[in-house]
């Protein structure tokens, strides 16, 4: 799938990321370092810009009620060039990581259980990403980290209307000169356990819309933020190329 420009798009549309022993196999190829340490060190609350450390500080964020959650979602891919839908399988790995901060890892898997591609983040709460890469499996080193450099408008609640409103661009490179928007709109609120029997509390829908540096949008999202754990995750990602809708078939809480 297409790793889209912004950096909150490629967090969500993509939805493949990294098994901790196919991460640590590409981490050793870059530095030595194994997968959990490689994950501490670049997407963490320290390895943030410090103008987008000092926003979040700033709001004085509650961090998560959890240490860590793994979910298995199946996934139904569409595309107008597709006659038949394709399914897949993806490992998720939600991370408690300080001040409302979620590091994620994700891993899809074809029907031959092969991994085909990887997604790392370091979102607010799963649905805002300050921190995104995605490595290909056959990446003979690791990609550059897209990055939040300056946070312009950061509301942390989930009611009404959100924004996420930022200044961003590559590890190494400059930012973007025009910044990068993360829009939502919060919906229905329904009994969590609708989308898995193990999911305790309510889940609000949010419908949120990726707009670029250019000012085109270029992905829609469906998300759930599931407030006995305070952390989103996505059901569905659009876009003018493909359309994902996942379904959680296991949810397991530490």
């Amino acid at each position: 799938m297409a790793w889209t420009k912004g950096l909150a798009a490629s967090a969500a549309i993509s939805l493949f990321a990294l098994t901790y022993a196919a991460h640590a196999q590409n981490a050793s190829q870059a530095g030595g370092a194994d997968g959990s340490t490689y994950l501490t060190q670049h997407f963490s609350f320290d390895s943030l810009n410090l103008d987008v450390q000092a926003a979040i500080t700033r709001a004085n964020l509650a961090p998560v009620p959890f240490a860590k959650i793994t979910l298995r979602t199946s996934d139904s891919v569409s595309s107008p060039e597709q006659a038949k839908a394709s399914s897949y399988t993806t490992e998720i790995a939600l991370e408690n990581a300080g001040h409302g901060l979620v590091r994620r890892v994700q891993a899809i898997q074809d029907n031959k259980a092969s991994t085909i591609a990887t997604r790392l983040d370091l979102s607010y709460r799963g649905y805002f990403s300050f921190l995104s890469q995605g490595i290909s499996p056959q990446a003979k080193s690791i990609p550059p980290v897209q990055e939040a450099r300056k946070v312009l408008r950061f509301d942390s609640g989930t009611s009404g209307h959100i924004a996420f409103v930022y200044l961003y661009g590559s590890t190494g490179s400059p930012s973007f000169q025009d910044p990068g928007q993360f829009l939502c709109d919060s919906g229905k609120s329904y009994s969590a356990s609708q989308l898995n029997p193990s999911i305790q509390g309510q889940a609000l829908e949010l419908n949120c819309r990726v707009i670029d540096s250019n000012g085109i949008e270029t992905d829609k999202l469906t998300l759930a933020y599931l407030d006995k754990y305070a952390v989103a995750v996505t059901l569905r990602a659009h876009n003018g190329q493909r359309t994902v809708d996942s379904t959680i078939v296991d949810f397991k809480v530490q």
